[in-house]
């Protein structure tokens, strides 16, 4: 049906083009006139209304992967226009939209739109599609395919996968991977296997898997990836085309952590809450959430976008996602359409499950009670497995945890709201008011507790907490707070017995307040012989720790007993082909005495396709901060000027990343993290720009981000990543291998280095056709007897320049001049 135009009041209207893209409707324009550089319109008679699209849009296409205008315009396919033309055409398109949606959809946006958005959805009603029924979803059943057996035929010359994917060759390190994998998944034991960039180890562990559940009906596996984007890939990508060739009956699913999923009752609550508290103007946060819901088969949030993009949204998230304390199960009205709970319906069922090292370790702490029993299980990015599970063992204590209890349970300022404020009781009933009362007084406590830890801390943003003793009376006040909590709201859940769903609800709060009143026990006393307790500033606000040191013996109880076989790979995850670090710190050589290590050769050829060069007469790293900066600034403004290509600058500290930056803003292109958005929109940036820029990224860049072809041709290692030795935990982790007779620099601080740089350089050739130059600034590499264990973990060898003047001249001379690039691009 057509928009009534007209009848909106919008026949004529006027777009402008500004920092919030805004449409100033039904008003003549007369000169334009400057504010504070916005451009804007002036008007001849008064202005009827001004539209910001931006929030109608996020609302309307929640998941889209950029919500800027010239994006959107291109995910609508639109026409190129100029940008004030544009805003108009988006807003058009926009609105179409709005007469395909159910009419429920439409009315709950415009109540949670601010005006004029929200007067104008409630004009649309009209034209908006009457609220249907959920209709059948028809059942997919693929069609028969020849399912050859065994792993070459598979990945071999004229096999199954050849056969779908026309441009695939036969790879001598996958063949070598997958039948390794096969035979392990076949035979028991366990294997760790490196395999580089270009290797495919994907395919190689993903084939095997299908045919041992193809050929064994008893088997169970479950593949571990680090990040949810691989998850997404291997679900959604590479088993359903694997699957389908191999053994289409194979039945497969993807299971996240519970916090990913929105739970519909607590939406319900929220909605009610805002509604009828203090809270209003923040319900167009919810707005991208309405036709989400209607569309969506997972209620998996990592789909829209457009929420994850606000930071009042992602506020908002943790009153909305599915929680093990706010669940109440078989006595919720949604269970049926539970999102959470279909996820791991369809997890337990299914042959193979893809989830993250997260949820493998809680399950593992929970002793299978999310996956049930597997016998198999995969690990990809196995390098980082370690400190996953240092995190997911670690308990720790807030100030924003106690909140965050305390809003759920009674909130302050709005006695309505939360539990307490749905029981069917009196709003007078003294059990209630007591719950009322003790939960309002639990986040003064925390702050007194707080301050008078924070009074015995030195001003480093993280570090080892000292004896608590001086601040024990505050400790045991705050414990004694949170142990009465807990008794008077266990005596109301009792009240509430013949009403399971809240009191089920009321037993996941009083299960986050003993953890609570657990930490805060452990952190009353000295740590233990493999932990350490640690405290940390984000934000201007404490958090306190205890995390253990081994995490070995904890996956050797918990993860590896009941296992069949198991396969952990990476592409990194040796030193020189020995395994030993990797084996000792998962506990995998005492679980398995005969695990072996194999390394899969990448099929790249890296020479005369990266270079590694070290400039001479760079000022030592550990030298004068300001001295070091200013060269290695002024190092990347000459590279910039000579190459004009996308450069990834990789730092090991903020403080390092900031000065540098301070020296660079207004003379480079240049996107710095922590500054310039986060991770992920600062890599779609980056990947946009076609005549070059800097990025400067700290720790998450250091791995997990593919930047193939131009999209990256210049890598800077602006120091050897060591973990800093004053880290609480890495410093903890030093003494404890010193107590136990070994060397902390060899055994722990020198391998983690090198396996990350491995990482960071991996960053520059992803793909056969890549190549690029590698610059490492930190002397060390060359000047320290260790430098060569570095050296020698790189794919090439470590070249040193003069001086950096030098470099920059040889940097552009090996690529050549700009002219020379799309021809010597088009003739390889």
């Amino acid at each position: 049906m057509a928009i009534p135009w007209k009848l909106l009041g919008l026949e004529r209207f006027v777009a402008v083009a500004n920092r919030r893209s805004r449409l100033f409707v039904d008003g003549k324009p007369s000169a334009p006139a400057d504010d504070d550089g916005v451009p804007r319109v002036a008007y001849d008679e008064p202005v009827v209304g001004a539209l910001d699209v931006a929030p109608l849009v996020r609302a309307l296409f929640p998941c889209a992967s950029d919500h800027g205008l010239a994006a959107i315009a291109r995910e609508l396919e639109l026409p190129e226009s100029a940008a004030p033309e544009r805003v108009g055409r988006v807003f058009a398109r926009t609105l179409e939209e709005v007469p395909v949606l159910d009419r429920d959809v439409v009315a709950l946006l415009a109540e949670l739109l601010p005006p004029p958005l929200a007067r104008l959805l409630a004009g649309l009603l009209p034209v908006s599609a009457p609220a249907s029924e959920p209709a059948e979803t028809a059942v997919e059943v693929p069609s028969p395919a020849d399912v050859p057996e065994g792993v070459a035929e598979a990945l071999g010359p004229g096999g199954v996968v050849a056969a779908g994917l026309p441009r695939y060759e036969t790879r001598t390190g996958q063949m070598v991977m997958a039948c390794r994998v096969e035979a392990t998944l076949r035979h028991g034991g366990a294997l760790s296997v490196e395999a580089g960039p270009g290797t495919g180890k994907t395919f190689a562990y993903l084939v095997p898997a299908i045919l041992k559940l193809r050929e064994d009906k008893t088997a169970r596996i479950v593949i571990c990836t680090r990040t949810k984007q691989l998850q997404e890939q291997l679900y959604r990508k590479d088993l359903p085309f694997l699957a389908d060739r191999i053994a289409p009956t194979l039945s497969v699913a993807m299971l996240k952590g519970r916090e990913n999923y929105l739970c519909l009752r607590r939406w319900e609550l929220l909605l009610q809450e805002l509604v009828s508290g203090l809270e209003r103007d923040r319900l167009a946060s919810l707005a991208p959430l309405v036709r989400w819901l209607s569309d969506t088969e997972t209620g998996d949030i990592e789909e829209n976008r457009a929420f994850l993009a606000s930071p009042t949204s992602r506020e908002l998230w943790g009153r909305l996602h599915d929680s093990p304390h706010h669940c109440v199960g078989a006595f919720c009205p949604h269970m049926e359409g539970c999102f959470s709970i279909q996820a791991r319906r369809r997890a337990r069922k299914a042959d193979l499950v893809v989830v993250n090292h997260s949820l493998l370790l809680a399950d593992a702490a929970t002793h299978g009670v999310v996956l049930g029993k597997y016998s198999h299980l995969v690990v990809d990015e196995a390098h980082a497995f370690e400190a996953a599970a240092r995190v997911a063992f670690t308990g720790s204590l807030s100030q924003s945890m106690v909140e965050r209890i305390v809003e759920q349970l009674a909130p302050p300022r709005n006695r309505r709201g939360g539990w307490v404020g749905r029981l069917p009781l009196a709003p007078e009933d003294e059990e209630a008011l007591r719950v009322g009362n003790a939960a309002a007084v639990l986040p003064g406590q925390a702050s007194r507790l707080f301050r008078s830890v924070e009074s015995i801390l030195s001003e480093e943003r993280r570090g080892r907490l000292p004896n608590l003793s001086p601040a024990s009376g505050d400790l045991e006040a705050f414990r004694a707070a949170v142990r009465g909590l807990g008794v008077d709201l266990e005596a109301l859940i009792e009240r509430v017995r013949e009403e399971p769903d809240l009191a089920r609800e009321g037993e996941g709060g009083l299960a986050a307040l003993r953890e609570l009143e657990r930490v805060a026990g452990v952190l009353a006393g000295a740590p233990d012989e493999n932990s350490v307790h640690w405290y940390e500033r984000e934000a201007g606000r404490l958090a306190l720790h205890v995390t253990p040191l081994d995490v070995a013996p904890i996956l050797a109880a918990c993860l590896y007993p009941d296992l069949a076989a198991t396969v952990w790979t990476s592409a990194t995850l040796s030193l020189g082909g020995d395994f030993t670090y990797v084996h000792r710190t998962l506990g995998l050589d005492a679980a398995f005495p005969d695990i072996e290590g194999t390394v899969a050769e990448s099929p790249f050829s890296y020479e005369g396709r990266m270079r590694i060069l070290v400039p001479g007469g760079f000022p030592a790293v550990l030298g004068d901060a300001d001295a070091y900066a200013e060269a290695l600034a002024a190092l990347l403004a000459d590279l910039y000027g000579a190459l004009h290509r996308n450069g990834l600058v990789l730092f090991t500290s903020y403080d390092l990343l900031q000065r540098v930056r301070e020296r660079l803003v207004g003379v480079v292109p240049l996107l710095a993290q922590g500054v310039d958005g986060p991770r992920t929109s600062l890599v779609e940036r980056f990947r946009r720009e076609k005549d070059g820029v800097l990025l400067l990224g700290a720790d998450s860049f250091w791995e997990g981000v593919d930047l193939p072809g131009e999209e990256l041709e210049v890598l800077v290692v602006t120091r050897l990543p060591f973990a800093v030795p004053t880290d609480p935990v890495f410093a903890a982790m030093s003494e404890r291998c010193e107590r136990t007779g070994g060397d902390p620099f060899h055994e722990l601080a020198l391998p983690q280095a090198v396996l990350r740089l491995r990482q960071g350089v991996g960053r520059l050739i992803r793909t056969q056709r890549d190549r690029g130059i590698v610059i490492v600034t930190d002397d060390r590499i060359r000047t320290k007897g260790y430098g060569r264990r570095f050296a020698e973990a790189l794919p090439v060898a470590v070249e040193e320049i003069a001086t950096p003047a030098e470099l920059v001249r040889e940097a552009a001379a090996w690529f050549g001049d700009r002219e020379c690039r799309a021809g010597c691009s088009q003739a390889n």
